[in-house]
């Protein structure tokens, strides 16, 4: 395995560790400083700038939706993929996460994460959604999740 899948792999583990405990103090040695996140996508697209509001955005995402919830479970469909770009290795990973709630039916939601890796951190995160695979999503929220946010900002 590279080593920028290596780093995605060991962050993927980490953070499935801090939706567990909120220690999030562990992901910070994952991303550079001034790291980018971009949600590309449906209402929830963002861009967050830096290492701190990165990770204040994502536990606002988790602690509005994916803990709320009472199953989240995460499939990869495929990948990691790794490939040289300017300025790092790009490794991506395609994957569903599905959440139940309550009486609700399973949905599931279909995305794609694209982290560039260079000197040995998360310079640059990316999850990206179709809008059409939205929908269901969509409609899901307004019946079961009304009073869900995943939003990040």
């Amino acid at each position: 395995m590279d080593q920028a899948v290596q780093v995605f792999m060991d962050y993927a583990a980490a953070f499935e560790a801090t939706y567990v405990d909120d220690d999030w103090s562990r992901l910070e040695a994952f991303f550079s400083e001034n790291a980018v996140y971009e949600v590309r996508g449906g209402p929830l697209a963002c861009v967050i700038e830096g290492r701190e509001a990165i990770l204040k955005g994502l536990k606002k995402s988790l602690d509005g939706l994916d803990r709320r919830c009472d199953e989240r479970i995460i499939e990869v469909t495929d990948g990691p993929h790794s490939q040289a770009v300017s300025g790092g290795q790009e490794v991506s990973i395609d994957w569903l996460v599905s959440y139940t709630r309550g009486e609700s039916p399973r949905v599931g939601l279909v995305g794609r994460s694209v982290v560039t890796i260079a000197n040995g951190h998360i310079a640059a995160m990316r999850d990206e959604y179709a809008d059409d695979a939205l929908e269901e999503v969509g409609a899901w929220m307004q019946q079961y999740g009304a009073d869900l946010d995943g939003s990040y900002v």
